[in-house]
Formats: C-alpha cells, sequence, structure tokens
C-alpha cells in the first residue's frame, strides 16, 4: 500500500472515531463567529444534526477511494448537501453563512487531523486534497438546495391570500 493511500486510510480512521469531536469543534467555531448570524435562532441539534454524517462520508471515502469515486458516491454526497441546504434556508440563512459554515468544517476537520496525525508534507497535500474536492461537491449542492429552500419560501410569501 502506498504512502498515499496509507495516509488516507489512517485520516479516515481518525476522522470516523472522532467525528463527534470534531463536530462539537466545528459548532463551537460556528456559534463564536459573529459574521454568521442565522445560527442564532437554531438549537445545537439542528445546527449540527447533518454534520456527523458529513464527517462519516469523508471518513468512507478516505478509507475507501474507490467506492468513494462512484457515481452512488457522488450522488449520496449531493443529497446530503441538497438537505444540508435546505435545512438552512429554511432557516433564513444566506448564502454567505452557509459557506462560513462549511469553512469552519474544513478548518475544524484541518485543526483536528494536523493534532492527531504525524505526516510528511506530500501526504498531507493529497489527504487535503481529496477532503477540499468531497467538500466543494457537497458546498455546490448545499447552495443550490439552499436557493431552491429560498425561492419556495420567498414565492410562498409572495403568493396573495385567497378568502
Amino acid at each position: 500500500m502506498s504512502l498515499v493511500s496509507q495516509a488516507h486510510r489512517q485520516a479516515g480512521e481518525a476522522i470516523a472515531s472522532h467525528a463527534n469531536e470534531i463536530a462539537r469543534s466545528w459548532r463551537d467555531a460556528v456559534r463564536a463567529d459573529d459574521a454568521i448570524e442565522g445560527d442564532e435562532g437554531l438549537p445545537d441539534l439542528l445546527l449540527t444534526n447533518q454534520v456527523p454524517a458529513l464527517l462519516a462520508d469523508i471518513a468512507h471515502s478516505l478509507q475507501d477511494p474507490d467506492e468513494g469515486a462512484t457515481s452512488e458516491a457522488s450522488l449520496a454526497r449531493r443529497r446530503r448537501g441538497l438537505r444540508f441546504g435546505k435545512l438552512r434556508g429554511l432557516a433564513r440563512y444566506d448564502a454567505a453563512d452557509l459557506y462560513r459554515e462549511f469553512r469552519h468544517l474544513r478548518q475544524a476537520v484541518w485543526r483536528f487531523l494536523r493534532s492527531e496525525l504525524d505526516w510528511h508534507r506530500g501526504e498531507t497535500f493529497e489527504v487535503m486534497l481529496a477532503i477540499d474536492q468531497y467538500l466543494d461537491e457537497v458546498i455546490g449542492a448545499s447552495l443550490r438546495g439552499f436557493v431552491e429552500a429560498k425561492e419556495r419560501s420567498s414565492g410562498a410569501e409572495a403568493e396573495p391570500a385567497d378568502g
């Protein structure tokens, strides 16, 4: 097994076994970010409900890169992203808030991996690239779901009430 494959597997195992810790770190960063206003009305459960599953998916895609590259896996990522975005759209978020949440998720994952694993530069880059590609796909789908939810809610508000 190549060093890069070992690094992927090691990172996936670490993320899988510490997903709740990473999710808490992410939640704390989102709550502390004054620029994110949409989270103020969300209880922790609604704020964090999709993040452990996202982390589990990231871990799985790192542990089994061949399976993570399938069209079924890509479809699952997009579905998860759509749900995440729709929830944020319904919660009256703004697109910048949504993006900032994902930025905090990337940072939480990287802070955790840097503190837990001892890697060489090349392996770190390859793992970072795989995680970034995963998150980029989820972010794109989240923004799509967000826009759909916003359009649906603004369309419902714009309809005149028949009486």
